[in-house]
């Protein structure tokens, strides 16, 4: 049914919004995973990376690290001089890891909606030790690039765009679109996670729609290097399946073996065999996206 796109989709060109509404209305799976996985390969070949992360949430400043590459803080500071502080002490206890942390939103939110504020902040919290925001929710801005320049001002870096909440393949496409435009406009992303932080309860997504959404992305968002999905949020048999529908990374693969289920099926381990199960080579990557195996 989408034969005809295949050649486009094979030299890494972005798909139009008439092209990836029909993606997005096909039936045939297959067909939708066929251009998908075309796109993955124009571009990466048939290497997958991931990223071990080490999630602080709260104020708990982390004492094992095990593989982590990046130390992600999650929580919503209550101020900016709270922020600087918690980003202080993660930092104190990592190393030589990169700490990323909060929400674009949330930081917004601290400084009143004032960009000049925000680049202010922004500047405060490097100084702290952050290195870069860990989310930058598309959806919750109509102007992102100026959002992002504000943030860069200040010296942090933003080069992951992500999704809080769309729920329909409508608010999807909008979103993906508005990542393309604002890649084309500051060039900032190293990649892009499509698929939403947080469930709507009322109208859940589905399998379908996931799939449909990851090959989507990578069509219309070819000037952004990686599509990636959430290892915790979304499972590693979705992150799997999701390779075959453009995904080259997997993101959020936990740093320590959370669950005690002993070496052979720590996330060190599974995410491996997952990736090479879905005819792919592994290679690990640290959190500015160069690959370290």
């Amino acid at each position: 049914m989408l034969q005809d796109l295949e050649s486009k989709a094979s030299s890494g060109e972005s798909f139009s919004h008439e092209e990836a509404e029909r993606v997005l209305a096909c039936a045939d799976l297959v067909s939708v995973g066929t251009l998908g996985e075309l796109a993955r390969r124009a571009r990466h070949g048939d290497v997958v990376t991931y990223g071990h992360v080490f999630e602080v949430a709260g104020d708990a400043v982390p004492s094992e690290l095990g593989d982590a590459r990046e130390v992600r803080i999650t929580s919503r500071p209550v101020s900016v001089a709270a922020g600087c502080a918690l980003v202080r002490a993660v930092v104190a206890a990592s190393g030589d890891i990169p700490v990323t942390g909060f929400s674009a939103t949330d930081l917004l939110d601290l400084v009143g909606g004032d960009h000049l504020a925000l680049a202010e902040a922004a500047r405060e919290l490097c100084a702290a030790g952050l290195t870069g925001v860990a989310y930058f929710p598309v959806d919750r801005f109509e102007e992102p690039a100026e959002l992002v320049r504000a943030l860069r001002h200040g010296g942090l870096e933003v080069s992951r765009a992500s999704v809080d909440r769309a729920s329909t393949l409508a608010a999807r496409l909008v979103c993906i679109e508005r990542v393309a435009a604002l890649q084309r406009e500051v060039g900032a992303l190293l990649a892009f996670a499509p698929l939403p932080r947080f469930d709507e309860i009322e109208t859940p997504s589905t399998g379908y729609d996931d799939v449909r959404t990851i090959a989507v992305a990578r069509l219309v968002c070819g000037e952004v290097p990686s599509l990636q999905v959430d290892w915790v949020l979304y499972g590693p048999k979705l992150a799997q399946v999701a390779i075959a529908y453009g995904a080259n990374d997997i993101d959020n693969v936990p740093a320590t073996d959370p669950l005690g289920l002993g070496p052979r099926r720590s996330p060190r381990i599974d995410i491996v065999r997952q990736i090479s199960a879905a005819f792919a080579t592994p290679s690990a990557r640290n959190s500015r996206f160069e690959r370290v195996s």
